[in-house]
């Protein structure tokens, strides 16, 4: 081989490592415009477009490539060899993004994906063995078809307690496509079935979540369609997963955290007035302080108001995350963290499918009892007189929860929203 020929092959071989290297960077290129639009299904035209031309460009330069290739193939198998490679890679690639294009733009194929979604994710879920899995839920009036009801519960479980320590209605309301928090005050004085009245967050304790259901049934006349449970210490988990929540404190809020073992760590008694990061041992502090004002509210009024603040805070920082990262930030929490739940498979996937139809922007918030309507009365619980809530008008408390989960204008109540 002449010197010429030397070159000529050497500024082949150049030529043929560009393109490897090109196809790889518009690999990653058309990968991350990709998660980017995943979960944005507006510009269907645009992004198919891209994908399009991203590939046509792709296999026409590895057509013309090849064509070079023929014209000397006694001198360049290798090259040849080389090419037929990225030949097959750009058509393995084109099938693969034709599939992604019809599993993100499709019904069928968003089907398909959440279902996937949906049963991965169930199965890193703690299902409730002790409930009957074929046992089949009330069928709902078709007034309220459209809304689905699931109460969430927090436990404590500190020195043998089992008390509720939290209790909110999340509510999916496909007709006005919302999703609503209702927080229930633990110290509600309620009937409870087959006890004497007693606070809410009784119910729990003496007869689990089947009693915990029938006790807000009885009282609120609000159907459950599933629940999901956790403690202080997976409630803690699941915040440092996400990276902290945004809290903001007043200046009385910060000393009390900073100076009482509400925030269990002492390391971790270091927050500020004013807008910050909390971890999950910090935000599990300020969510079950009561005896210091939010600035609006007092007592275990405030209490739920930073228990609804740190669950919207949650919320604000899912929803900036696109499909693919939030798919790798719920593996992990899951892994991780044991969700216990009596929701079977198929419900899941139904919901989960309702939810990001939604595409909601914000919470909707409320609180039992609301402003106006409750008195604090003391009561006899076993042997102590306590403090307890008791709504004025349970028929008005009924509406007002009615109206504002069902979005049902037969009632002439005004719903006044909590903070």
């Amino acid at each position: 081989m002449d010197k010429d020929d030397f070159e000529k092959n050497k500024y082949r071989s150049n030529i043929g490592d560009m393109d490897t290297n090109k196809s790889a960077n518009d690999l990653d290129q058309l990968s991350h415009r990709l998660g980017n639009k995943m979960d944005d299904f507006q510009d269907e035209d645009t992004f198919l477009y891209e994908i399009n031309k991203s590939l046509a460009d792709q296999v026409s330069g590895e057509l013309e490539e090849e064509n070079v290739i023929t014209k000397d193939r006694s001198t360049n198998k290798r090259k040849k060899k080389k090419n037929k490679g990225l030949k097959i890679f750009a058509a393995v690639f084109s099938v693969f993004m034709l599939l992604v294009a019809f599993l993100v733009f499709t019904p069928v194929g968003k089907k398909l994906i959440l279902n996937i979604a949906g049963n991965y994710i169930y199965g890193k879920l703690d299902y409730d063995e002790n409930k009957e899995k074929d046992k089949e839920r009330p069928v709902k009036p078709k007034e309220e078809e459209h809304v689905i009801n699931i109460l969430l519960v927090g436990v404590e479980e500190i020195q043998g307690a089992s008390n509720t320590d939290s209790m909110i209605i999340a509510t999916m309301n496909t007709k006005d496509k919302s999703l609503k928090l209702t927080s229930l005050m633990r110290d509600l004085y309620v009937e409870i079935p087959g006890y004497s009245k007693n606070r809410l967050n009784s119910a729990y304790a003496k007869g689990g979540i089947d009693l915990l259901y029938d006790t807000i049934k009885l009282n609120f006349g609000i159907p459950l369609d599933g629940y999901a449970k956790v403690n202080f210490e997976k409630f803690e988990s699941i915040i440092d997963i996400i990276g902290g929540v945004e809290v903001t404190l007043t200046e009385k809020e910060a000393s009390y955290l900073n100076r009482t073992n509400y925030i269990s760590n002492p390391a971790n008694r270091k927050v500020v007035a004013g807008k910050q990061i909390m971890n999950g041992n910090q935000a599990l502090g300020y969510s079950r302080v009561r005896k210091v004002s939010t600035g609006t509210e007092s007592n275990d009024f405030g209490r739920t108001q930073r228990q609804r603040a740190v669950l919207n805070s949650i919320f604000d920082k899912l929803k900036s995350k696109n499909i693919i990262e939030l798919g790798f930030l719920m593996d992990k929490i899951l892994t991780e963290v044991k969700i216990e739940t009596d929701i079977t498979q198929k419900e899941f996937n139904d919901y989960l499918e309702e939810a990001v139809s939604l595409k909601v922007n914000q919470l909707e918030n409320y609180r039992i009892p609301a402003d106006g309507n409750y008195q604090n009365s003391k009561v006899q619980l076993g042997k102590l007189m306590q403090e307890v809530l008791e709504p004025k008008d349970w028929d008005t408390t009924r509406a007002d929860l009615r109206k504002f989960i069902y979005g049902d204008t037969t009632s002439t109540v005004e719903v006044k929203p909590a903070e």
